[in-house]
């Protein structure tokens, strides 16, 4: 009996090793290949490599934006961490200390000395890395707060990239696994098939950038650099390495239109369409992304695509590289140079007050040239500035200044009443509507009459100012005294000229609140002009939801472009332009799609519209009256070249320029009300108080807002200075808005820049000089 219990159970150890055996056989030398790699894969690392950002160039090829040389303040990912720090990095940091401040002293001391030793060191070597980030604090400008931010940023970014490696390892054996041939039935026999099967925990992997330095203070200062290379020894697992950091060369000129780049934010990430899709495109945890102007426009392009890098850590050998590729370069249709000269002109523009002996002081406002043929943005200008390298040092300054509000673009985001300018288009809106004939007069008695009635709110520019002067005779357009309208019954052109609030109230009238604001939409009022940076819509009439008693006054004071209408700059600089192209609607662009080449691999790929202005048209061809067309030509000829114009300060003795003032009245000026301590005030509902500026005068200038300026006789008037036009007339090259925030009249202070732009429009051969160019009823 018991020999027999023997056998079997020999039996049982001989079949027991024969399943091991065969199972040793399987993968020694069946799988071989497979567990060969396996392992061979443990002592791959694999990191990322940089790219670079392409550069922005201007449309004469001059670089605007560029990535250029720096150095970056990296820590080393293992002191990142200081609760859970790698402790063989540790302990490799605590003995090379005491070998550089101990040498032979440590060495040949016993081993119980030099445990004690290097455990006490380790520990101090965990109080210096705790005093890094407050010291890299200090240095940058930053909060303890904000460095943190930026080291939990980098460990997120790094077990990202961990995990990605980590599951596409994974992946790749998951599908290898599903491309083999089903085992022999012998095999299923002798051992479990799911053994094989790849298990994610198998997988888990350290990547380069757990054993790398990171960046922490981006292109620091030399005096930055100097004190941490002179103190690199007391801050373990810090190295200052070489890179490159985003530069404007032009520094002020165009900040708000180049835009500014930020780290990306949780939305970015989950908005990326490169995320889980392309590695080395999608966006990581402390990332650089295009946050305004033309580095978000163009991020798609600008953005360059990451590299790869496998290196075999056993042999200490690189395996494979994929090379990272640079962003692409972008030209712009934008003239650096020319928007450097017409934003000078705001720093010292003339004064409100006709003194042309004038120095001028700095003023708020914006400045539009556009290309009349293409439509392209050859400046875009917006007062005051700042400069572009140093707004992220300074963000925080430039975005509380409620006086000044530096970070608005003024040209695209400053939506306001457009003043007399609007009448152009209030009269080409009435003939193309067959409500009012090109030719048909319209007596201007100085009020507004309708069906016999006269409406005291309805007053024309000559009443309001010259009363008193004229004894209350202010029908038929008697100023200027010299040149008096011969019939008091106007005309489109004439009223263009003499800019007469009656007629274009009475057109207004024809057309209606909806009529009026169907025309203004035509022209692009009232909506988004697509050229792909942030900008406001505006206002239209048919907004007003007061009552319907007051419906009729909001459609006067629009068609003469106050009350419920607001537009800006470039809007009106693209009326302008529209008019100029005999009723041509196009977009502006920033971007020239006709630029040329910028070399191999380097022209600018079409540029995607932007998503919320994807349905805008690039030209729209309006449905306006040729009579009535040739008629706001000459009326606007008329206006800058006639003694009665109200933009004579705009005439050119060598080119024929078309424009259109616009003196819009504004309400005073404010800012919410704070306590000594910066903290808002509120009244008893808990609404925040405001505190209303003085402005200044000319005995009492307001050195807080020395820009905020009181206009008119008795410097009491409040009133937004606005010129539009196109020149040469009869054959446009440029369309130009100009708008000063409380400049006062238009055909002075705005006027008198318009009148650089056009010198500086010359000057770098946007606009053609003719010394015999024709003098119109001059």
């Amino acid at each position: 009996m018991f020999h027999r219990r023997l056998k079997i159970l020999l039996l049982l150890i001989f079949l027991a090793i024969g399943v091991i055996l065969l199972r040793c056989a399987q993968v020694q030398i069946a799988q071989r290949g497979h567990w060969s790699e396996r392992a061979a894969a443990t002592q791959k690392r694999s990191r990322l490599l940089e790219t670079t950002r392409g550069r922005i160039l201007d449309s004469r090829g001059r670089e605007i934006a560029v990535d250029v040389p720096c150095i970056d303040a990296c820590v080393d990912y293992r002191a990142l961490r200081p609760a859970a720090t790698d402790q063989r990095w540790l302990s490799d940091q605590a003995r090379k200390r005491l070998l550089t401040r101990m040498g032979d002293e440590y060495r040949k001391a016993n081993k119980t000395d030099r445990a004690a030793m290097l455990k006490n060191e380790s520990a101090k070597v965990l109080e210096d890395i705790d005093h890094l980030w407050p010291v890299l604090a200090q240095l940058s400008g930053q909060t303890l707060e904000q460095i943190d931010e930026t080291r939990r940023g980098i460990i997120r970014r790094v077990e990202m990239r961990r995990r990605l490696v980590w599951y596409a390892s994974f992946a790749r054996a998951l599908k290898r696994q599903e491309q083999r041939d089903p085992p022999p039935w012998y095999r299923a026999w002798l051992v479990d098939p799911q053994g094989d099967t790849p298990e994610l925990d198998d997988f888990d992997v350290r990547v380069t950038e757990q054993i790398e330095p990171h960046v922490v203070l981006a292109a620091i200062d030399v005096k930055t650099n100097n004190f941490l290379a002179k103190n690199i020894d007391r801050f373990p697992g810090l190295v200052l390495r070489p890179s490159t950091h985003r530069y404007y060369p032009y520094k002020d000129a165009a900040p708000h239109v180049l835009g500014r780049l930020s780290r990306v934010t949780r939305e970015d990430l989950d908005s990326d369409p490169d995320n889980g899709v392309n590695e080395l495109r999608q966006y990581l945890p402390n990332d650089l992304i295009g946050r305004t102007g033309l580095e978000a426009l163009c991020e798609r392009q600008l953005r360059g695509t990451r590299g790869r890098e496998l290196r075999d850590t056993g042999e200490e050998r690189v395996v494979d590289v994929q090379s990272a590729q640079v962003g692409k370069d972008v030209r712009v249709s934008l003239d650096i140079e020319l928007q450097q000269d017409i934003q000078r002109l705001f720093e010292h523009a003339p004064s409100a007050a006709d003194q042309p002996s004038d120095t001028g002081h700095p003023m708020h406002g914006a400045a539009v040239l556009l290309d009349v043929a293409t439509g392209n943005t050859l400046a875009l200008v917006s007062s005051p500035v700042f400069d572009a390298n140093q707004v992220a040092d300074n963000y925080a300054a430039l975005a509380v200044d409620e006086i000044n509000t530096p970070l608005l673009n003024r040209a695209t985001q400053a939506q306001l009443e457009m003043g007399s300018t609007i009448k152009p288009l209030v009269g080409l809106a009435a003939i193309s509507a067959h409500v009012l004939s090109v030719n048909e007069g319209i007596e201007c008695t100085g009020y507004l009459v309708l069906n016999g009635h006269r409406y005291a709110a309805g007053r024309c520019w000559v009443a309001s100012k010259f009363f008193t002067e004229l004894g209350g005779h202010v029908a038929h357009h008697p100023v200027p005294w010299d040149d008096p309208h011969p019939t008091g019954f106007l005309n489109f052109s004439d009223a263009l000229q003499r800019s007469c609030n009656i007629y274009f109230e009475t057109a207004a009238d024809r057309l209606g609140l909806e009529g009026l604001s169907y025309w203004y939409d035509q022209f692009g009022l009232g909506r988004l002009t697509g050229i792909g940076i942030a900008e406001s819509a505006g206002r239209l009439p048919n907004s007003y939801l007061g009552p319907s008693r007051g419906k009729k006054m909001t459609t006067w004071f629009a068609g003469i472009g106050q009350g419920q209408v607001a537009a800006t700059p470039l809007q009106m600089a693209n009326v302008a332009a529209t008019i100029a192209r005999n009723g041509l609607w196009m977009r502006p662009r920033l971007i020239d799609a006709d630029a040329p080449k910028l070399g191999e691999d380097q022209d600018p790929a079409p540029l995607p519209a932007p998503s919320a202005t994807a349905d805008i048209p690039d030209r729209v061809q309006l449905p306006l009256d040729p009579a009535a067309l040739a008629a706001a030509r000459d009326g606007m000829v008329r206006v800058v070249n006639s003694r009665a114009g109200t933009g004579k300060e705009m005439h050119r003795e060598d080119v024929l320029v078309a424009g259109k003032t616009g003196t819009a009245q504004a309400a005073r000026f404010s800012i919410v009300a704070r306590d000594a301590e910066g903290r808002i005030l509120r009244d008893q509902d808990g609404q925040p108080q405001r505190e209303f500026l003085s402005p200044s005068t000319t005995t009492q200038p307001n050195p807080r807002a020395p820009w905020y300026t009181a206009t008119g006789r008795e410097e009491k008037d409040l009133a937004h200075a606005w010129f539009i036009g196109f020149a040469p007339a009869k054959n446009p090259q440029v369309a130009f808005a100009v708008m000063v925030e409380y400049g006062g009249s238009g055909g002075i202070a705005a006027a008198r820049i318009a009148q650089g732009v056009l010198d500086t429009a010359i000057e770098h051969g946007y606009l053609t000089a003719d010394k015999s160019a024709p003098v119109a009823n001059r």
